[in-house]
Parts: C-alpha cells; structure tokens; sequence
C-alpha cells in the first residue's frame, strides 16, 4: 500500500469531528503525543472517557472500511515517527491509540474556530463569547474553576508542560477580579468536566532554567501625546513584528491597539495566518486604564498581505475576544498583561523601554 493512501486516511481522520474533539482536549491537558494512554487508564477516568472512546471507535471503524493493517501502520511511522512505529511492532499497545497521539503531534488553531471543536457556555455573551467570573473563580496549573465545573486551559493559553502554578497572564485577570473590576473570559464545555471529577496532575521534567528580573515601574511609553500615532517594535532575526496604535476618542480618551505581525516571506502559500491583538482604553483624568481585551486575529492569506502593508485598522477574517477586563486598571497592571498576553517579553520591554520605531504605511 502507497504512503498517499494512508497519508490521506490521516487527512480525513483530521477532518473528523468526534477525533479532533479529543485531540483538542488531549492538547488542554498538555500531554505530549508520544504520552500514549493506556486503555484501561481511559475506562478509569471518568472525566474523559466520553471524548476519548468516541475518537478511539472511529479511528478504528475507519482504518478497517479502508483495510490498513497494522504492518502497514508500522511501515508508515517508521518514517515519519519512529517511536510510535516501536510501540506498534514491539508492544501489544492497541492501534487506535497510537494513531491518536499521532494525530495529536499537532494541532492547527485555525481548527478549534473552523470545524468548530469550541462549545461555549450557554451564559456566555452572545456577542464576545466570553464568560464574566465572579469571586468564587479560581485556577490551578491546569485551568479554572468556575460555577460547577473545571475548565482546561485552551491550547491558546501559553504555560509549560511541567507547570505547577496558573500561567502569569491567568494571574493577572483573577488579580483584577481583587481590585473590584469586572473580568470576562473565554470558557469552553468541550474542555472542562464536573469539578467533583478533576483530579490535578503534575509533570516532572528537568531542564536548566535561567529566570531575569522584569521590572515595568519605570515605563517610558508614550501615553501622554496628543495626537493619532503609530509605532512598532521588531526582531530583525525573526522579523516578527508588533504594532501599536494610539488614536483619540471623544472627551481625550484614548485608544491604544496592539498586535503582532509575522513575517510572510517563504509562507507565501499558507492558507491562515494568527495573530494576538489587544484594545485598550487609556483614561487621562484618572491616569489608568478603564478598559483592556486580549483577542485571537484569525487572517486569510490574501486578508493578511493586505494587513501586514497596512496599520491595524484593517480588519481580520476571526477575530475571537479571549478575555477582557472593565473598571479602573493601573497603567502598570495594563502593561503586565500585554507582557504576558504576547509572550514575547524583549520586543515588549523595548516597546516599554521607548524603543519604538515611527512606520510609515502608503495610502
């Protein structure tokens, strides 16, 4: 048998539905694809069970309708990843499973938005899709707990495999739910399950780990300027860009954008292109923000050339609100969570620093 035909079973298990569901979910959990469950852990769990059997059924009726052995899957993975072709020559681990965490060695963002794997909270907002926590809401290395339920991090939220506490930007909003202001978050049921059935679970990895102190008290950010400008900082190895846009509002308020840009050169045929984007809402007479939002930019090829030669008013294909708080925010706090929501800490230290460069787009 061809390496094309069991290429394509591969392409059609990721447009299948109920197997992209548990992917989507086995990446909440931050396993690895070569973390190959063991059936019997499954049966167990009966936080999972019903994501994960579901997939496992599929996989398995559809690899047999197109009679692919297992000799051909081994001959398959042989090439592509060794140690998962191990697993099926030298081991009694079950097939299905093994071509599940092959699916899961990746998954594409763009997917969770377009199959759609998403299923949002019936009280979220209609418009924003995104939750208002109260109080009672608090978080773990994993994900949230809110109301009656546990709710994984989304594969969006950046956190190491190996975390033992919540990521700093999950910090920060619930810090803000402390100073009384009001905070939204994007919350899915296809991730999360009945708090009562969660149990935590910890990696121990070993790695060398060099931290640097970050200090923002002293941020030398044009706040203060009284007209429309544009700014930007960049990384001249990567080419990875982001932009900032301050613009004035009615009675002095100012707005202040920011989004990340990724270089396109060599990428010229890649379908969707994501990015991060943040609003804000800088009130003078208070000397604080009232008003932030973190957002996924989802772009079309064609949408993304016309946006990388332009500011960011153009508008993206998605643009999908991951959280947002409401209130009177510290221009410290407001400069905290664009550090953590980008996750791309030297080009936002030198956009804090003053480091900025004018652009100058072509009309």
């Amino acid at each position: 048998m061809s390496t094309d035909v069991i290429d394509e079973l591969v392409t059609n298990f990721r447009r299948n539905e109920t197997i992209m569901k548990a992917v989507y979910f086995l990446f909440s959990m931050r396993f690895a694809y070569y973390e190959v469950w063991k059936i019997e852990n499954i049966l167990e769990e009966n936080s999972n069970r019903d994501i994960i059997l579901p997939a496992l059924a599929e996989i398995e009726a559809t690899r047999k309708q197109c009679k692919i052995d297992r000799k051909e899957l081994i001959k398959y993975l042989w090439e592509v990843e060794p140690y998962l072709a191990y697993l099926l020559d030298e081991t009694e681990v079950e097939t299905p499973l093994v071509i599940l965490s092959f699916l899961q060695k990746e998954l594409d963002i763009v997917t969770i938005f377009t199959v759609p794997l998403e299923n949002l909270p019936e009280f979220a907002d209609e418009k924003y899709g995104i939750v208002l926590l109260n109080d009672e809401c608090t978080a773990n290395h994993q994900g949230i707990f809110f109301d009656h339920k546990f709710y994984y991090y989304s594969p969006l939220v950046v956190t190491k495999r190996d975390a033992k506490f919540p990521p700093e930007l999950i910090n920060l909003l619930l810090g803000q739910l402390e100073n009384n202001n009001s905070v939204f978050y994007r919350l899915d049921n296809n991730l999360s399950i009945d708090k009562h059935s969660y149990k935590p679970f910890y990696r121990e990895l070993s790695e060398v780990y060099q931290g640097r102190e970050i200090n923002l008290d002293n941020i030398n950010f044009p706040l203060h300027t009284g007209k429309n400008e544009y700014f930007c900082v960049y990384n001249p190895k990567t080419m990875k860009k982001i932009q900032f846009k301050i613009s004035y509002r009615k009675d002095e308020e100012r707005w202040i954008e920011v989004e990340e840009l990724w270089d396109i050169h060599g990428r010229d045929e890649q379908e969707y292109f994501v990015t991060r984007y943040l609003h804000s809402i800088y009130e003078p007479t208070l000397n604080a923000f009232v008003h932030v939002d973190g957002s996924i930019n989802i772009y079309r090829n064609e949408s993304y050339k016309l946006r990388i030669s332009q500011q960011i008013s153009a508008h993206a294909d998605w643009h999908i609100k991951q959280w947002l708080v409401e209130g009177e925010i510290k221009v410290l706090d407001w400069a905290k969570l664009i550090l953590h929501f980008f996750n791309d800490p030297d080009l936002i230290l030198d956009a804090f620093r003053g480091d900025l460069i004018e652009e100058v787009f072509k009309e």
